[in-house]
Formats: structure tokens, sequence, C-alpha cells
């Protein structure tokens, strides 16, 4: 199936705050995570993991965002990938929200429901070819 862009100032917006959003979150976590370990409750290897993986998807969605036209499979990926990242999000809630601070179950609640929010703007953008 074959896929256009709609809404192309708006996509380009949304992939701003993709990587406003993932990049800050990164950027603190990698830097901080010393810190953020008590401060959260969670282990340094997990702040790590989602920072670093934040990190991937907040660059991707940078590369996007500064094209004039953002290609179609790209995006997608960045899209599948948010909602991947999304269920395992909802995976780590899972595992540690009893061990977490009340910051660091806050900090994963927000981090199922922005990324997912963000899967699911984003896909918002596709329309099949013809529509």
């Amino acid at each position: 199936m074959k896929y256009q862009l709609r809404n192309i100032p708006l996509l380009k917006k949304l992939l701003w705050a993709d990587f406003i959003l993932g990049g800050g979150t990164a950027l603190i976590g990698l830097f901080l995570y010393p810190l953020l370990t008590g401060f959260l409750g969670l282990p340094a290897n997990v702040i790590i993991i989602i920072s670093a993986v934040t990190l991937a998807y907040a660059l991707l969605a940078l590369s996007l965002a500064l094209q004039k036209q953002p290609p179609v499979l790209p995006l997608r990926i960045l899209m599948y990938a948010n909602w991947a990242w999304t269920l395992v999000s909802i995976g780590l809630l899972i595992c540690y929200f009893k061990s977490a601070t009340p910051f660091g179950a806050a900090f994963l609640v927000l981090q199922v429901l922005v990324v997912g929010m963000l899967a699911w703007l984003e896909g918002r953008h596709f329309v099949t070819a013809g529509e």
C-alpha cells in the first residue's frame, strides 16, 4: 500500500516536539543518571537504556523535521518505533512501578502517555494514495 502525507506543517511541528521532548529526556538521563537513580527509584541501567533509546528516536525525528518534504518510509518507521517503545514502556511501568518513587512512577506513566500520543498523532498524517 502506498501512503502520502497530509498537513506537513503540522507534522513538522510534531516532529520538532518529538525531538525536543525526547532529546531533553535523553540528555538529562544520560548526564544525570547517578542522581536520577535515587530520585526516580529506578536502576541506573534502566535510566541509561531509556535515555539511549529516546535519544535515537529524537535524532530520527530531528532528521525528518529538518527536511522540506519528509520521506514517508522513515516517518512510518518512527511511528511504528514509537508504538513499539510504548509497549516496552508499559512493560517497564509494570516491572518498576512498585519500586519506583512517586516521581519515578509519574515518569514511567508519562513516558507511556507521551510516546503513545506521539505515535498516534504521527500516524494521523498518513493517507493512502488516492484518498
